[in-house]
């Protein structure tokens, strides 16, 4: 509902009609007659001028707050993309992350049942792939023994044969 107010502004007694609350008219009011009374001592000017000069100012505060405001909104649009895409990128880490936890799970089912112990402990990468293996042996029917192959005459090496003709000591 509105009201009206009489403020009194640089010692000019002005009368407003607001919907605001007393205490925000009054707020207002106290502000800009600080304002006025501040140009009015610096600058000598007419009260009617001061009052153009603190005009001019609250419009350029409006103006570069709104400025900022846009910035800010833009800032936050951008990180709202970024977001989004981190999102994206979290769900597919928990996919992988399953992946791996469902591997995790095929690979100790390949362990004999009293390997495995009750409460899981960490152990060494190279302790887990010999208990793989080893499972996997036990598992695997036995195979044929393969024949070892003929061995191969062996090449010097073409390294080797470089640093034979180098010598260290004397030259002949």
């Amino acid at each position: 509902m509105k009201q009206k107010y009489t403020l009194n502004i640089a010692d000019l007694q002005i009368s407003v009609i607001s919907d605001a609350p007393p205490e925000e008219v009054a707020k207002i009011g106290g502000i800009l007659d600080r304002k006025m009374r501040e140009i009015y001592l610096k600058s000598r000017c007419p009260k009617t001028e001061a009052a153009l000069l603190c005009a001019l100012e609250a419009v350029a505060d409006r103006i570069c707050l709104t400025d900022r405001a846009n910035e800010l909104e833009d800032k936050c649009a951008k990180y709202g993309v970024v977001l989004d895409n981190l999102k994206d990128r979290n769900a597919e880490l928990i996919a992988e992350l399953d992946r791996l936890r469902n591997e995790n799970e095929v690979l100790r089912s390949l362990l004999t049942p009293d390997s495995i112990p009750a409460s899981p402990q960490p152990i060494s990468p190279t302790e887990f792939l010999s208990r793989v293996a080893d499972a996997q042996s036990e598992v695997a029917p036995a195979a044929e023994p393969v024949s070892a192959p003929a061995e191969e005459p062996k090449r010097p090496s073409r390294v080797g044969s470089m640093f034979e003709q180098l010598s260290f000591g004397d030259v002949d």
